[in-house]
């Protein structure tokens, strides 16, 4: 099946990056440690650790960042060769980028559910107990967004430099926004008004109501918007992808 040898191929690409390999297996654990480790005087009430809380920050952090691995799969130089021969070869448009997508978020789900399963096994981090599997379920659905939005912007811009600068930007604001790391509110009444108004904050804040109050609010409503807003990336990548512009 040709889609089938596309991911594989695409994804060996993946493997074998060492910057991504450390960006999404390893740097979570360093983030965890060294915020777990300097904030760790202000948690510890009501059962929740600083490690809890930035072990689910940072996870989030990484599926946000994970923005930028589908746009090196179709932009970044090293590839550009065999992104040619796939370019000129009779291989419908939509399985390239189709193929593309799917390694990135294969990809990213190993490696984030990876980190997820032996912090949460061996208590580093509570991520819900019983309801592990919703948390993590939310995290999928999260990460399709952000690997489709990413793909979406990359065929819009066509260029590695400006794609990866306005991505980068965007996932600094809010994650900067969102409280991930470190609190907000006291910034003043407008930064904690804009904070409330980011999507990453209510995905922070419905992961924390599931964990720890088992409270499934809006879980159903933010799954189908999740969902919806990457139907429309989607659609957005199948009407602007042309395999020629990145030839």
């Amino acid at each position: 099946m040709i889609l089938w040898r596309l991911i594989k191929q695409d994804f060996r690409n993946l493997i074998t990056t060492p910057v991504v390999i450390m960006a999404c297996i390893f740097y979570p654990w360093i983030l965890l440690l060294m915020f777990g480790f300097i904030f760790s005087s202000l948690y510890g009430g009501k059962g929740v650790s600083s490690y809890d809380y930035y072990g689910v920050t940072m996870i989030l952090y990484i599926i946000i960042t994970s923005v930028t691995i589908t746009p090196n799969t179709f932009l970044e130089k090293k590839l550009r060769q065999g992104n040619i021969r796939i370019a000129y070869a009779p291989v419908s448009k939509n399985l390239i980028y189709s193929s593309k997508i799917l390694s990135s978020y294969i990809f990213m789900i190993i490696t984030t559910s990876l980190n997820i399963i032996v912090m949460n096994y061996f208590k580093i981090v509570n991520f819900g107990g019983s309801n592990f599997i919703y948390v993590l379920l939310l995290f999928w659905v999260f990460l399709l967004f952000t690997v489709t939005f990413g793909c979406a912007v990359c065929v819009i811009l066509k260029t590695e430099e400006l794609t990866n600068m306005i991505l980068s930007n965007i996932v600094s604001i809010f994650a900067l926004l969102s409280g991930m790391f470190f609190p907000v509110d006291n910034l003043g009444k407008v930064v904690s008004n804009l904070s409330s108004l980011s999507p990453l904050k209510w995905i922070l804040n419905l992961t924390f109501a599931v964990i720890y109050d088992n409270n499934f609010q809006n879980y159903n409503a933010i799954l189908f918007t999740l969902i919806l807003l990457s139907m429309i990336c989607l659609a957005v990548t199948h009407f602007s992808y042309k395999p020629e512009d990145y030839i």
